[in-house]
């Protein structure tokens, strides 16, 4: 290796996440990973080329949400694996359109989601309408509102990005941050994670401080470790600006070692916020009556499935090959990153 090819060490995530309770992997994933890819496939075919194609296959986005939502039944898996499959597909055609375009985009994805008698024709409301019929009746109303609402600020956060990009505008960190939970998706990951375990939370939840602080911290601990993890792959595709790295580095004005370290420090910061926010919940639970106790207990279990998502993502992040490559066991013995030519990565969509 090139002693002048930049390098950085990742902090070590795995190690600071093992206070999560370990929910392994999910029992029923190789049934509905079956299902959900043969599912994907169909869509993958019509919109993309078979390049495009194989590297989604080889990415196992089914396998991050056997990592992350080990407590489901095999249906509710199943809707975790498709969704999923969905937040990438779209991620991947917004990667490569203007912001008008992804705002057309964003429209159709939202529009399908809502309207049944809605079709423009085109693969990705097809794709959007069946997600809608085969999974969406499990919600309760207050969980399938707010994944909706969610849904609108992801899928419009996607065109804000790529508006963004056009601009070569980066972001100060705190607006960064908050820009990345919705374009991360996260937000209705999480939705999903409480309306499949036949949960329905009360508004007054999410706005009590003791639940939020919990919710915010875990939304930002999956965030930044993808950021962590997808910033070599993405400045080899000149699409860095929209990193927790580069804002981190043009913010504090330091290098890339120095950013690393700066968001391993903000994650354990972010760790201690998200275990306070449980702990308080169980207090207030112990405190509670028995109506309200039945309702935090909700709670405490979803911000415990919240958990598996951060813990869960950053071992899915070492058994695929999405953002290491070939190279993804030797750096998740090492942490150490060689970077790759800046713009050297270029996948079109129907190659």
């Amino acid at each position: 290796m090139d002693s002048l090819t930049p390098t950085f060490t990742l902090p070590d995530l795995e190690r600071m996440f093992s206070v999560l309770p370990d929910g392994g992997t999910n029992p029923h994933y190789e049934a509905a990973r079956r299902e959900a890819r043969h599912w994907i496939s169909h869509y993958n075919r019509l919109a993309f080329g078979p390049m495009m194609t194989a590297f989604l296959e080889n990415c196992e986005f089914e396998l991050s949400s056997s990592y992350t939502y080990p407590q489901l039944d095999k249906e509710g898996l199943r809707a975790t694996m498709d969704w999923v499959n969905i937040l990438w597909y779209v991620d991947e055609v917004t990667d490569t359109e203007t912001g008008e375009n992804a705002g057309i985009t964003a429209e159709v994805v939202c529009r399908a989601l809502q309207e049944s008698d809605y079709d423009d024709g085109t693969t990705l409301c097809h794709l959007i309408a069946d997600f809608r019929d085969n999974h969406l009746s499990r919600a309760g109303p207050e969980t399938a509102r707010r994944f909706l609402d969610h849904c609108k600020q992801t899928f419009s956060a996607f065109s804000k990005e790529a508006e963004l990009r056009e601009r070569s505008e980066v972001l100060s960190i705190r607006d960064y941050l908050t820009l990345r939970k919705e374009t991360s998706g996260v937000r209705t990951c999480f939705d999903l994670s409480e309306c499949l375990m036949g949960v329905d939370l009360p508004e007054a939840i999410y706005n009590m401080d003791s639940f939020r602080k919990g919710y915010e911290a875990s939304m930002d601990l999956v965030c930044l470790a993808n950021d962590l993890y997808s910033y070599n792959m993405e400045q080899s595709k000149g699409h860095s600006g929209a990193n927790a790295m580069t804002v981190v580095m043009k913010a504090k004005m330091i290098g890339l070692q120095e950013a690393s370290d700066y968001i391993g420090n903000l994650c354990e910061n972010l760790l201690s916020e998200f275990q306070g926010s449980q702990r308080e919940m169980e207090a207030l639970a112990r405190e509670a009556g028995e109506d309200e106790a039945d309702i935090l207990r909700d709670a405490i279990r979803v911000l415990e499935a919240y958990g598996h998502w951060v813990r869960g993502n950053v071992e899915w992040s070492f058994e695929t090959e999405r953002y290491f490559g070939k190279e993804n066991k030797n750096i998740r013995q090492s942490l150490r990153v060689t970077l790759l030519p800046t713009n050297s990565v270029s996948r079109s969509l129907d190659e």
